[in-house]
């Protein structure tokens, strides 16, 4: 799945900032403005490791202690149970939240985490280089550039993939149903995300694209209903094929169009186990029958959206199961001007289904993307006609 990021995104630590404080300058523990009743005996070997680097390590050539303080960081977040956990130095630090907002950036187009220690693909961005190369959601990345994936951060395989527009990369993948490994070379380019894109198919079924959610994407999905009503559409399809989310506060946003106001849209719990319930708080401008399209690289907020549409709006589900993303990470800031990502709340759709490592069923099974479709189209035209005759 940014105040657009702090409506709810992915999280970065405060207890690596102070390791970060502590490196930079041997303050006391109290010096590190976290109170003095925290309980930082735990730590103190780590600080005695710096320190003792410090005062005793040889090496013909200087230390790096930036690169020190880094990987520490990595180090910490490594060690949590957190496949979406990573550091972000200043300068992909300035790139991620820039992303988040501004839905461009430079590189290959693909979301990736780390699954059973794999580094995994959950979706390529839809018309990016690494969807043109033919990068499928659940590969699994295995070398970039001929370096192994194994052990390697979550940040460090984001930054060894990112590049300048016009580079080449590497890729070496492991594919589900396929003996040999697949081997791509990826050109880089500027990823301009569309998040948005619709038009009208014949019968009157309005066809949404929602490729993923970014700070501009509710607007857009308000526009491309609007535009479709107008036009004469009597149901809709909304298709979230390999949308791996984004902000979640867009991703609720768009909820909204299609459910009653004040309708429970999700369950957020928190690390001390408290659950916040979110309702519907725009006014919805869909009442006719809808139908979604969901494979395995729909994730987090299309999942939200996938099943609050199920529940709240009794949209039909055709595709196959998605990835089972459940839980919510934010983007923190670091006094260096990095950040950190990591989990820090749970979500769970309104009727109280943890998707989390789960993923959602299709109603209607259906392997292949042009059959996916229309497949979709069929049930909805069923809806439509049902409609008609009960009215």
């Amino acid at each position: 799945m940014s105040t657009r990021r702090a409506k709810i995104q992915v999280l970065f630590g405060i207890l690596v900032v102070c390791v970060v404080l502590f490196f930079l300058a041997e303050w006391p523990f109290g010096a590190l403005g976290l109170g003095e009743n925290e309980d930082l005996g735990n730590w103190q070997p780590l600080f005695e490791t710096l320190s003792l680097i410090r005062e005793k390590f040889y090496s013909e050539t200087p230390v790096d202690e930036n690169k020190l303080l880094e990987e520490a960081i990595r180090g910490v977040l490594r060690a949590l149970p957190d496949p979406y956990a990573r550091y972000l130095n200043p300068e992909d630090y300035a790139i991620e939240t820039s992303d988040t907002l501004e839905g461009e950036f430079s590189g290959i187009g693909i979301v990736i985490a780390i699954q059973d220690e794999k580094l995994t693909v959950i979706s390529p961005i839809e018309g990016s280089p690494a969807d043109r190369a033919g990068v499928k959601a659940g590969d699994i990345i295995l070398a970039i550039d001929g370096e192994s994936t194994q052990g390697m951060s979550l940040d460090e395989a984001v930054r060894k993939m990112r590049g300048e527009r016009g580079t080449k990369v590497t890729l070496t993948l492991r594919r589900e149903g396929v003996s040999e490994d697949i081997t791509v070379e990826i050109v880089r380019d500027i990823i301009k995300i569309q998040s948005v894109t619709y038009k009208l198919l014949p019968e009157n079924i309005g066809l949404i694209r929602i490729s993923e959610f970014h700070g501009k994407t509710a607007d857009e999905v308000q526009k491309a209903i609007s535009e479709l009503l107008a036009r004469g559409a009597l149901g809709f399809i909304i298709d979230l094929r390999n949308n791996p989310g984004g902000l979640l506060s867009s991703a609720l946003f768009t909820s909204g169009f299609f459910v009653p106001y004040g309708e429970k849209l999700l369950l957020v719990e928190d690390r001390n186990g408290r659950r916040e319930t979110i309702t519907n708080f725009v006014h919805p401008l869909v009442a006719s029958p809808v139908v979604v399209l969901v494979n395995r690289g729909t994730a987090s907020g299309a999942e939200i959206l996938a099943g609050v549409l199920r529940i709240g709006a009794h949209a039909l589900l055709v595709g196959e199961k998605t990835f089972g993303k459940g839980v919510i990470q934010e983007i923190l800031p670091l006094s260096h001007g990095g950040g950190v990502v990591f989990t820090v709340s749970k979500y769970y759709l309104p009727d109280g289904t943890d998707i989390n490592g789960q993923g959602l069923l299709p109603d209607v099974a259906v392997s292949g993307e042009e059959e996916q479709l229309a497949r979709g189209i069929e049930e909805l035209e069923k809806r439509i006609r049902e409609n008609a005759l009960a009215s």
